[in-house]
Order: structure tokens, then C-alpha cells, then sequence
């Protein structure tokens, strides 16, 4: 029996190689690599917003705009407009490796990480292209990232966050970073039929709820971002469960895990599109709340953790609790 053909691609890449096979019993390739990414084209024209009202402020700073890594992973724009050290606002893209993908299977392409930080409004630029790819027999893919500068007034750091928007994604998205943080998203993607490369969105990687949020669709500045999950009120319960909530006791592996896991469900309400999917991440984050509670209560009466342990983690149950009230309550 004659084994089916192997079809190189040539010289294997440093850092991307990309392997095409014929499948047994189909034509469809298979896809092997690192996914590669750089930032260009900056754009130097455009608006930031007015804190409140969201106003936009018209710019022209092709004489002052700072920015560097142009051609590589990492891009940094902003930082003071007097020349000062106040730290510049950044993007990363780390690719992941990939093996034996089809055409259209979404597959994880790697992380975003996104730092806000302090500018002025000479300092700044307004988008760049992004292009990702998968290895020299697959088409990049090049996208435009706007930039949605936002003047601060440190009154709310959901409001004085800046956003970066993906209109070119199959299912266009923003992500927000609060200010003065720094978050990270994961990008999804698929390579079509056609060989070419396609982003299809992109999704806040897990305990990142604290430092920004994704949200699907354009952005719209009248409404600004994370209006679609339930925002600080999530943020501020899954903090309360950050933090060691008994001292230096060492909590059983199950306690611990029904925590880490509601959490988890909080972050995920922070980000969820639509009132079901922001009720029913909240509803599954309580649940392990109260199991979390239960346990604790069993665990001091087998002596695993203090009373005084259980009564704490009983007592921020509770809490949690009657935060969490209004969202579980129907329309």
C-alpha cells in the first residue's frame, strides 16, 4: 500500500515553521506552527475623550506623538508630553504554537497584553495596524487597532479607561484596560479554506476581571466599556476572596479550589455580553460561595481550620451575598 505524500514547505523558519500534510481519506491540509505577530503604521491623527461627557477632542500629533517598537511584538505610545518618566501605554503579542489544525477550527493564537498608562494629549497616537501570522504558507492576517484615549478624572477607573477596538476580527471586539493597569486577553482564530489567517475574537484571560474588560461589538463612546457585565460590583466581591480571608491558616485543597473557582465565574461576569450571561456567571460564583461557606463550617469542626477561620469566610459568604442581590433579581 502506497502512503500518502508529504508535502514540505521548505526551509523551516527560527521562529515559525509550518508543516502541510494530505489527511487520510480527505484533501484538507493540516497546519503546524508558532503564530508570529508585529505592530505598525501608527496612526497620528484622531480624537481622545473629555472624562463625563466622553466628548471627543480633535488631535493632529504627527509633530509630537511618541512611540516606539513600530515593526515588532511590543508597541509603546504616549507617556508625558513634557519628556517626563511617566510610563507609556503599551501592546504585546506572545503567539502560541499550534499542531495538526484544519482549515476553520478555531484554535487559541496567543495573548494580548495591554498597559494603560499615564499620557498626555500631545503624546499620544490613535491605532496601529496589527498583523498575525501562522508561517509562509498561510496568508497574515493585518487588522486596524484603534485607540480610545480617554482623559482622566480619577474619579472611576472603568471610566478613565483607555480601549483598544478590533473592528477586523470575524466578531469585532474591545478590549479596555482601567488605568494605570496592565491586562491580558487570549486571541482565537481559524485559517480559512482559502489559507488565509483570521482572527475570530478574543476573550479576558482568567483573574484578569480587576484589570480590564472585554467587550463584543463596536465600541461606543456615549456608553464606554464594560456596560455589558456587572463591572466594579463583580470586581469588588471576587477581591474580597483574593486576599487571604484566614490569616495565616492553611485552608483544605477543596476549600480552596471552591474559591478560586468562584472567582473564576466572577471574572467572567465582569465580561459577559447580555444580562442571562452576567445573571447566570453570578449565580454559578455564588453557588460555590455557599459550598465554600459549608466547607469551611465542616472543616473547624474537624479541626482542619479555626472557628474563627470558618467564621470569616462564613461572614464574606454573606456579604458577598447581599451584594450580589440586585443582579440575581428577575426583571
Amino acid at each position: 500500500m502506497q502512503r500518502p505524500p508529504l508535502m514540505s514547505t521548505g526551509m523551516v523558519s527560527i521562529v515559525a515553521s509550518l508543516l502541510l500534510v494530505s489527511a487520510p481519506g480527505t484533501a484538507a491540509p493540516r497546519y503546524s506552527g508558532t503564530i508570529t505577530g508585529s505592530f505598525g503604521a501608527p496612526v497620528l491623527s484622531g480624537a481622545f475623550l473629555r472624562p463625563g461627557s466622553h466628548e471627543p477632542v480633535l488631535r493632529d500629533n504627527a509633530g509630537t506623538a511618541r512611540r516606539s517598537g513600530v515593526g515588532t511584538a511590543t508597541i509603546a505610545w504616549g507617556g508625558d508630553d513634557n519628556g517626563g518618566t511617566a510610563a507609556a501605554s503599551s501592546l504585546t503579542f506572545s503567539g502560541d504554537s499550534f499542531s495538526d489544525v484544519v482549515p476553520d477550527r478555531v484554535f487559541r493564537l496567543g495573548t494580548l497584553t495591554f498597559v494603560n498608562g499615564p499620557s498626555g494629549p500631545a503624546s499620544l497616537i490613535f491605532g496601529f495596524d496589527m498583523q498575525l501570522s501562522a508561517g509562509e504558507d498561510v496568508a497574515p492576517f493585518t487588522g486596524l487597532v484603534a485607540i480610545v484615549n480617554t482623559q482622566n478624572a480619577n474619579v472611576d477607573r472603568i471610566a478613565d479607561a483607555d480601549v483598544l477596538s478590533f473592528a477586523d476580527f470575524d466578531a469585532p471586539s474591545t478590549l479596555a484596560g482601567f488605568e494605570d493597569a496592565s491586562v491580558t486577553a487570549i486571541v482565537y482564530g481559524r485559517i480559512g479554506d482559502d489559507g488565509r489567517l483570521r482572527v475570530t475574537r478574543i476573550g479576558l484571560a482568567p483573574g484578569e476581571g480587576q484589570h480590564g474588560c472585554v467587550d463584543e461589538g463596536p465600541f461606543v463612546a456615549s456608553r464606554g466599556p464594560c456596560v455589558s457585565g456587572c463591572g466594579d460590583l463583580c470586581v469588588a466581591i471576587g477581591a474580597a476572596f483574593t486576599q487571604p480571608l484566614c490569616g495565616t491558616e492553611q485552608l483544605p485543597g477543596v476549600l480552596n479550589e471552591r474559591i478560586r473557582s468562584a472567582t473564576v465565574w466572577l471574572d467572567q461576569g465582569t465580561t459577559s455580553v447580555g444580562r442571562r450571561q452576567v445573571k447566570r456567571a453570578v449565580r454559578l460564583a455564588m453557588g460555590q460561595l455557599r459550598h465554600s461557606a459549608a466547607l469551611a463550617r465542616r472543616a473547624a469542626r474537624r479541626r482542619h481550620v479555626s472557628a474563627a477561620c470558618a467564621e470569616a469566610i462564613g461572614a464574606a459568604v454573606a456579604n458577598a451575598e447581599t451584594r450580589a442581590a440586585p443582579l440575581m433579581r428577575p426583571r
